[in-house]
């Protein structure tokens, strides 16, 4: 459709493999994606971009875990209202239940059934 809306997704993931790896698998037409490696640098491109969707992993080293962007994000004026999917490696029950309180709109765990995170992108995104 002519005129569509370039949709920015940021992916947040401290490994460069899994950021990649989604980037191809949710390439489409008309998105543009960012990419995050750490909770801070996430924070600064959300608010620099805004972007239309979050993909961001909970379990990144340093001093910021996924829960905490989330949190900040979601209470900012600025960035409330992107929608975040939360990626973890953690149980289904404990991993979903922390990132809902943080503020995620969803929520997929590791490894990932791509057709599952492509349901919600496109869910999210419309």
């Amino acid at each position: 459709m002519p005129g569509r809306k370039m949709k920015k997704i940021l992916i947040v993931d401290d490994q460069s493999d899994v950021r990649k790896l989604l980037a191809i698998v949710l390439n489409r037409k008309n998105r543009h994606f960012l990419y995050a490696a750490s909770g801070e640098e996430a924070i600064a491109i959300a608010r620099a971009e805004t972007p239309d969707l979050i993909l961001l992993d909970v379990m990144m080293p340093g001093g910021m875990d996924g829960y905490e962007v989330a949190r900040i994000l979601k209470g900012d004026v600025d960035t409330r209202g992107c929608p975040i999917i939360a990626m973890t490696a953690r149980g289904l029950e404990e991993g979903s239940r922390e990132a809902f309180a943080a503020g995620a709109d969803a929520y997929v765990s590791k490894p990932f059934n791509m057709t599952d995170l492509q349901v919600k992108v496109e869910t999210l995104l419309a």
